[in-house]
């Protein structure tokens, strides 16, 4: 879509307009940036006071060492094409790192190790028995079915197979061993509550995005993809940035757009011919004047996860060579999973050290969302010596820090019946329109679905102005 050609880029410049982008996450920078790079003026508003939102990354220093955390995705997946290639384009690919590409379930106290490049470990793993592997099966042939219909910028087009959750299809059509040791931690990893939660089409979507092709992540954590698209020659000239700057209404204003911001209690106005909305569901729906009351109440009732996690720096990395050992809900009730996340490649931690975070289920981080930090620390260690006991004793031994990171809005999970949702939503919008939204609510919550959102409202936007 975005591949064009330098003198299409030169004739935009002649009829460059001006456009705000509300929200600096993924999403928002991507859209800023293919909007620069068709030769508009860009305004980007962030409310807090960096940019990335829930794609940053923070340096925090321990008693003996200093570790780069990320804030929401800490690895990527090369079937995410739209990202890779708005990585050529703004010449960031050298950025790019390879990683581990091996994710851990555990059952009976075992951790069984898979590899999501070759399907062919489901057959190998040691975690399932025969019958779950014949019936596996049939996994790979309603994800192939499903496949079809998906794109990472809008889901909507597998409405129609959105008839049950993802516990209910894999009962259906698999057994249950497949849904407590694949299904269920898959979705609990990724979306942070039980299989009966989520739509079968979310549990596919993780599947299409993830399996089959090579992990990498990004030089100094996922939260510099954003930074770096911000500090290229395509956005250092023509781009103005506003931190600290919460975007309060966006209303039309004769041909264009007005949009109203507040910073430490004062209020500004801009003027603009366009305008991208890249922010959580619920927040677009406070601020867009322009939505219609079913528009409204479709974004309201999207639900987002809350998490509160646990990052351990530690003096020496555990001997574990997977991204992430996940915990199906039969082993813990409350552990998600235990992110490995110097397994990512250099930066994360020093060498030879380790950075391992404890994710939780939404119920368990909820209960937690106004305890103090100590106590949700002793918490987390309390729950990973359950099932983990070695890590929880090498935890003991070579901390360094403990860092407990609380995101209200943090996980979008779809129910049964929410992708239908999404589709009367989407066919009610106007391509057309001067005010374009992005946000992984069109599609589910991954860095390359909320990028892929964020350009579908460049181009439209850009073709909209084109015609003014």
């Amino acid at each position: 879509m975005w591949h064009r050609s330098q003198e299409e880029c030169v004739a935009d410049n002649r009829q460059h307009k001006n456009v705000v982008v509300v929200g600096s996450g993924i999403a928002g920078t991507a859209a800023a940036f293919r909007l620069r790079r068709a030769g508009h003026h860009v305004t980007l508003l962030e409310r807090e006071g960096h940019v990335g939102g829930r794609m940053s990354t923070r340096e925090v220093v321990g008693e003996r060492a200093t570790y780069r955390i990320d804030r929401g995705a800490s690895w990527l997946s090369h079937n995410y094409g739209p990202m890779i290639a708005l990585l050529q384009d703004a010449g960031l690919t050298s950025r790019m790192l390879s990683c581990s590409d091996e994710l851990a379930i555990l059952r009976d106290g075992r951790v069984h190790r898979l590899s999501l490049v070759r399907s062919s470990g489901l057959l190998r793993t040691g975690l399932l028995g025969w019958r779950a592997k014949l019936k596996a099966v049939n996994l790979l042939r309603d994800l192939t079915a499903v496949g079809r219909r998906l794109r990472w910028e809008d889901m909507s087009g597998a409405a129609d197979l959105d008839t049950e959750s993802a516990h209910d299809h894999a009962l259906r059509r698999l057994n249950r061993e497949l849904l407590d040791y694949l299904v269920e931690p898959l979705c609990s990893t990724q979306f942070l509550v039980p299989a009966e939660e989520v739509a079968a089409v979310s549990a596919f979507c993780i599947m299409w995005g993830t399996f089959g092709a090579a992990s990498f992540t990004f030089d100094g954590g996922v939260g510099r993809l954003p930074e770096d698209l911000l500090a290229t020659p395509v956005m250092r000239d023509g781009t103005r940035l506003e931190l600290d700057a919460e975007a309060t209404a966006v209303e039309p204003d004769g041909a264009g757009v007005r949009v109203t911001w507040r910073r430490a209690g004062r209020e500004e106005t801009l003027r603009a011919d366009a305008c991208v909305v890249a922010v959580p569901a619920p927040v677009a729906a406070r601020i867009v004047t322009t939505l219609t009351a079913a528009q409204r109440r479709h974004l309201e009732a999207v639900r987002y996860t809350s998490d509160v996690h646990v990052t351990f720096g530690l003096d020496r990395a555990p001997a574990e060579t997977a991204l992430g050992v996940a915990v199906p809900r039969r082993e813990h009730p409350d552990l998600c999973v235990a992110l490995y996340e110097h397994n990512l490649g250099p930066g994360r931690a020093p060498a030879g050290a380790g950075l391992v975070s404890l994710v939780f289920r939404h119920h368990w981080s909820t209960a937690r969302a106004d305890r103090g930090d100590e106590e949700v620390i002793a918490d987390a260690r309390g729950a990973v010596g359950e099932v983990l006991p070695e890590l929880a004793a090498h935890i003991d031994r070579h901390r360094d820090l403990a860092v407990v990171q609380r995101w209200q809005n943090a996980v979008l999970a779809r129910p049964a019946g929410g992708f239908r949702d999404l589709a009367r939503f989407t066919a009610s919008l106007d391509p057309a329109s001067p005010v374009q939204l992005a946000g992984d609510y069109f599609a589910y919550s991954t860095t390359n679905a909320a990028l892929a959102t964020g350009e579908q409202a460049a181009e439209r936007l850009r073709t909209t102005l084109a015609g003014v």
